[in-house]
């Protein structure tokens, strides 16, 4: 935190060492701090859904799998909300990349049937270049939470960060662990790992590796999430929910005790099936049938316990919500 006038009306104010821009509270104006140097571009995301609006995406994205409660809208009962900003850096990097090495080639000598009977490898010299730009989203946060690491943000709709803001609707504001040069350095990094993976594609032996990096943009954004604790026929539950979008970053889901005898049941169904294929295998006049048998009741087994026994919701980029990625 650093303490400045007003630009305006010479208001004391206490703001964020990172903020560009800074609303008063008491003359309502918004002015940008020119005279801080090496100021990092700071964004937020506003609080776009209230309390009863995410109960309401919570419950709809819940349903969407079987055996949940129908009365699910009425039952869920929300126990704990917490609020926080988490940060994100959004780096996009232009690397350029020339590299020589060796490529495995082979040789093929002695044709036999449909293929050869020798086969001899050797090194070829090769160089090329590599050049691109990718866009980096970088969780910041000290708390290593993978949730919201692997979590696809938005930044569509951002504001300039106001510490005011999250003051107004009570949320804590998770300080960023990297300062602007560790962000870059980290999206640098990544980038010449991507083009490391593509040079090993094409090379056996890398010799040389020239590249010339560039920073294109970088910025700062806090983004809102809800931390939930819920209740369902006196379980406790627990979710987390992208507060600018509505999204659910991920949930338990709740179900039924009939659910559980219906997996129950087509498991032990399914596993009947594939033993009985087992024994139909061993014999000479259905051994077709019963290794088909048998397959399929494997196969049907696994996927049924698989899928049934999911007991948490992730949700994937939706087109109609959600806006941009790492």
């Amino acid at each position: 935190m650093r303490s400045i006038m007003c630009p305006n009306c010479n208001a004391p104010l206490e703001l964020e060492s990172t903020q560009s821009h800074v609303t008063c509270p008491f003359c309502s104006v918004t002015s940008e701090l020119k005279k801080v140097t090496e100021l990092i571009e700071h964004y937020m995301l506003p609080v776009v859904y209230d309390v009863s609006q995410i109960r309401t995406e919570l419950v709809g994205d819940i349903l969407k799998y079987p055996g949940t409660p129908d009365d699910l809208h009425k039952s869920l009962n929300l126990k704990k909300i917490d609020l926080k900003f988490y940060p994100y850096f959004i780096v996009t990097v232009h690397l350029r990349t020339e590299y020589k090495g060796n490529g495995e080639y082979a040789t093929y000598s002695f044709p036999y049937k449909s293929g050869y009977r020798n086969i001899d490898t050797h090194l070829k010299p090769e160089q090329g270049v590599f050049d691109d730009e990718r866009e980096f989203i970088i969780y910041a946060a000290e708390e290593v939470n993978n949730d919201l690491v692997n979590f696809e943000i938005s930044t569509r709709g951002k504001r300039y960060f106001q510490a005011l803001e999250a003051d107004k609707v009570k949320a804590d504001i998770v300080p960023s662990i990297f300062n602007l040069e560790q962000a870059k350095s980290e999206a640098i990094t990544s980038m010449r790992d991507i083009h490391k993976g593509l040079m090993l594609k094409e090379l056996a032996q890398i010799i040389e590796v020239r590249d010339q990096p560039e920073v294109k943009a970088v910025f700062l954004l806090h983004i809102p999430f809800y931390f939930l604790e819920f209740e369902v026929a006196n379980k406790k539950f627990n979710a987390i929910l992208d507060a600018a979008t509505g999204r659910t970053v991920i949930t338990q889901i709740p179900r039924e005790v009939s659910y559980w005898i219906q997996i129950g049941f087509l498991s032990l169904l399914f596993g009947a099936i594939g033993i009985a294929g087992i024994f139909l295998a061993a014999q000479s006049i259905f051994a077709y049938f019963g290794i088909f048998a048998a397959i399929a009741g494997v196969v049907l087994t696994i996927r049924t316990l698989q899928l049934g026994l999911k007991s948490k919701y992730r949700e994937t980029r939706r087109a109609k919500r959600q806006g941009s990625r790492w």
